[in-house]
């Protein structure tokens, strides 16, 4: 084999590396943002926050003895805000909720952590307001 096909051959194993690592980090899947996505995506656009994707889901396998199960986590949005993305869920109810209680500080770790994002956002939707959580391990 010539220098030339060397050079082929060494730009077909890239590309396909670049696919590969591509198609791996895409392992959300989710509805594009359309047109109008309703208040919900009104506010967080207000915001400043850009969505990307409606009801992202991740498919999670799990191993008991031997025995593989597979679930979905689901959120309401994925959206972006300088350079870190978040998920978003959705609070319809006026009732006021304490972030920091065990119930809701586990789910919200526990998506955090799978879906690889800096944080969650709390959208309240009947007042319109976002609370913003992060966490530092």
């Amino acid at each position: 084999m010539g220098k030339k096909d060397w050079i082929i051959l060494g730009l077909l194993v890239l590309i396909f590396f670049i696919r590969w690592l591509a198609a791996r980090s895409s392992r959300i899947k989710g509805k594009k943002p359309g047109k109008s996505q309703g208040k919900a995506a009104q506010i967080l656009e207000e915001a400043g926050y850009e969505v990307v994707t409606v009801k992202p889901t991740l498919t999670v396998k799990m191993e008991i003895n031997g025995q593989q199960h597979t679930f979905a986590l689901k959120n309401d949005f994925l959206v972006k805000k300088d350079g870190r993305s978040y998920l978003v869920q959705i609070r319809r109810d006026k009732k006021t909720v304490r972030l920091q209680s065990k119930l809701w500080r586990s789910s919200l770790l526990r998506d955090t952590l799978a879906f690889r994002v800096s944080g969650m956002l709390i959208l309240h939707l009947e007042r319109g307001t976002l609370q913003e959580v992060r966490f530092r391990i």
